[in-house]
């Protein structure tokens, strides 16, 4: 059997190996981070008709988000930051833009699975050329086109100019330095082959009604992935001069082709127009006892896919005890851990920051969907044992659109089942406002129309809309946040609305305001009871958030606030009071109440006896919460700090202390070990300001 032993070029572009698990339908196939090298009998067979061709492209399905994406690229984005285990040595680095080329600070997986997968998609688009062009050879290189136009997308997003291939190695001189030693493409030029090319293959691709399924790309959601490209081709990045790689030439800025710039917009918004009019497409709306918003995503974790899939348009699905799962549910959807509970005991990995979740309107309906605010803890020392949800404080609020009590039972504690979300009927309303208003130079009726209808489903539809064109594009921001968090977009957003250095130095002094109660935040509660509450302890419970009274009347806080709320001596009285005061706020007064400082750390002594004392066990697993320790186990407040900030949010180590403006809205290339792309190839330059930069080659 003849090989094509590319490995050495592909460890150049990409590692070794590549065809990711397409050829797993006919070959023995290893993990797809290691693949042998393949063969021409392989491509041969896979391509020996339309439907073993169909098979090779579900294949690139398998796999074609790395970890990084729902990791790493997931904080840093004004709603979400890392909560591991300590601060050096992991995620809180790219978290707050600590980049350094030596991992892990620094994307390095996404670089080398996104070549593996272009790799397979320029083998099918080639070999699919060669076929009678019937409507689903068509469609099927239409497929892989976009699948290949998101990969390049992900790269650009990240790094700025990457290489550039748009042809199978199979047909190419891999004695030609620019084959085996690819230097960084013009991202630009990048952007335009893959925005034509989707244009010229749209109509081949048939539409939701047509095919019946979002695991697999389709008209709808080709349409909502080529406007989301465009906002990022005619958008803002970090660029330099690439002929001379010099430091000083570092900047933000557009294309310098304003024309283009218009054009690209012109192409997103008819790519917009064409999903909303063609109406297959809508947003959940409130059913079942549920909120649109919960109902939305409490059946996407339910893996119930048709009753969402009108809103949830494209999933990269993710299912079974293979290497297709994701550690998606237990990293981002933990609900703060859980403790004895059936639901196992995992470590959350994000959290939330506290100045988003008081972002939120009061009425607005996602905020408890997207932020969890309670964690699953047993009564007893087992998973049997009857369990209840302990509320969380300021520095313990974690993720919930994927929460682990939601979701279906787990082939594995790591294997949550849970697909990664990349495209909603949301964020097309949210892009064509966009689009309207730079075409418009601010917000026509259409483009506030479509803003009130996302708002709407949130209960928040009598929030002012701004006009002009910078308070609209800002109110977009705003809202993308608000619908859009663990989505894996808000990061790079920020940096093609030109927003993220303006947003993170507000950030960091809302969390200085917040952590000392001023200003803006001079309102908000140091005290909160919490509503003793059961958990079912089962998977599959339709439990949204705990019910809670924020204590800011001075009476009632100094009744809340005694040294010891478990006290023997007086504790009926105490617990008596509480009911009182929840009565006074038209709560049920039956029930049992406990307090919590919010401004403490969940582990803290105080909070420890105040969920004893509302009914939680007494030992050391009462105490332990199960989010990494450089949040979780440290206060919010600055007084309950010793009056000192603390060290998450602000210091050496604080709240994005590694931003700098013109340099780290881009990561750059590994560069530690063979593996890495400046390890393995010698005339890709670093991105200019980083160890391991050494000028043009």
């Amino acid at each position: 059997m003849k090989k094509y032993n590319f490995s050495k070029v592909l460890s150049v572009i990409a590692t070794p190996a590549i065809i990711s698990c397409a050829l797993m339908l006919f070959t023995s196939c290893e993990d797809t981070l290691d693949m042998p090298s393949y063969t021409k009998d392989d491509v041969e067979f896979a391509f020996a008709n339309e439907n073993n061709a169909d098979m090779f492209i579900q294949g690139i399905y398998r796999g074609l988000t790395s970890e990084e994406y729902y990791r790493q690229a997931n904080s840093g984005e004004m709603t979400t930051m890392a909560a591991e285990d300590n601060f050096e040595g992991n995620k809180h680095y790219i978290s707050n833009y600590a980049y350094d080329p030596i991992p892990p600070y620094v994307f390095g997986s996404i670089y080398a699975e996104c070549y593996k997968k272009i790799e397979a998609c320029n083998i099918a688009i080639y070999r699919l050329g060669k076929f009678e062009q019937t409507d689903k050879v068509k469609a099927l290189s239409a497929e892989a086109s976009a699948l290949r136009a998101f990969l390049y997308s992900t790269l650009i997003r990240l790094y700025g100019d990457v290489p550039f291939i748009t042809q199978p190695l199979e047909i190419l001189d891999i004695t030609d330095p620019d084959v085996i030693y690819p230097k960084r493409y013009d991202r630009d030029k990048i952007y335009d082959y893959i925005i034509d090319d989707m244009v010229a293959k749209m109509e081949d691709l048939p539409w939701y009604s047509e095919c019946g399924y979002t695991e697999r790309i389709n008209r709808n959601s080709a349409c909502g992935l080529l406007a989301r490209i465009c906002l990022y081709a005619g958008g803002y990045s970090l660029r330099w001069n690439l002929e001379t790689n010099d430091p000083s030439t570092l900047h933000m800025g557009q294309r310098e082709d304003q024309a283009r710039i218009r054009e690209i917009y012109t192409i997103a918004d008819n790519a917009l127009t064409s999903v909303i009019n063609k109406g297959e497409n809508a947003l959940i709306q409130a059913q079942g006892g549920m909120s649109g918003f919960q109902f939305l995503f409490y059946n996407f974790v339910q893996r119930n896919f048709g009753a969402v899939a009108q809103e949830m348009m494209w999933s990269n699905a993710r299912y079974g005890s293979n290497v297709g799962n994701t550690y998606l549910g237990v990293y981002v959807g933990t609900c703060g851990g859980s403790q004895y509970a059936v639901y196992g005991q995992r470590r959350a990995l994000q959290a939330k920051l506290p100045s988003y979740y008081v972002s939120f309107d009061p009425k607005d309906t996602r905020r408890d969907v997207t932020i969890c605010n309670y964690n699953p803890r047993s009564l007893g020392t087992s998973t049997e044992d009857e369990v209840a949800d302990a509320g969380v404080t300021y520095s313990s609020l974690c993720g919930g659109k994927y929460r682990i009590p939601w979701q279906v039972e787990p082939d594995a504690a790591s294997q949550r089942n849970v697909n990664i979300p990349y495209l909603r009927y949301s964020d097309i309303l949210l892009m064509y406002a966009e689009t309207q208003n730079y075409l418009h130079n601010g917000p026509t009726g259409e483009a506030i129309a479509a803003l009130q209808q996302v708002r709407q489903r949130a209960g928040i539809g009598d929030m002012a809309v701004p006009g002009g064109y910078e308070a609209f594009q800002y109110a977009l921001l705003q809202e993308r946040k608000w619908e859009l968090s663990d989505e894996f977009l808000l990061r790079t957003d920020l940096v093609r609305m030109n927003l993220l250095d303006s947003e993170v130095k507000k950030q960091q002094e809302a969390m200085k305001a917040f952590s000392k109660r001023e200003g803006e935040y001079s309102g908000i509660a140091t005290y909160r009871l919490y509503k003793f509450t059961k958990d079912e302890n089962k998977y599959g419970t339709t439990f949204l958030a705990l019910e809670y009274i924020d204590i800011t009347d001075p009476a009632e806080v100094a009744i809340v606030a005694v040294s010891n709320p478990n006290a023997s001596a007086g504790k009926e009285a105490y617990l008596k009071a509480l009911q009182e005061i929840a009565a006074s706020h038209g709560k049920d007064a039956t029930a049992t109440w406990y307090p919590c400082n919010m401004f403490l750390a969940w582990d803290n002594t105080w909070n420890k006896n105040a969920r004893i004392a509302g009914g939680f066990r007494q030992g050391a697993e009462n105490n332990q919460i199960l989010i990494g320790n450089t949040i979780a186990q440290k206060p919010t407040g600055f007084a309950e700090n010793g009056n000192e900030y603390p060290d998450w949010i602000s210091g050496p180590l604080g709240l994005y202390f590694g931003y700098k403006y013109n340099q780290t809205e881009l990561s750059p290339f590994a560069n530690q070990a063979a593996g890495h792309p400046l390890v393995d190839n010698p005339r890709l330059t670093q991105l200019p300001g980083y160890p391991g930069y050494t000028g043009v080659q």
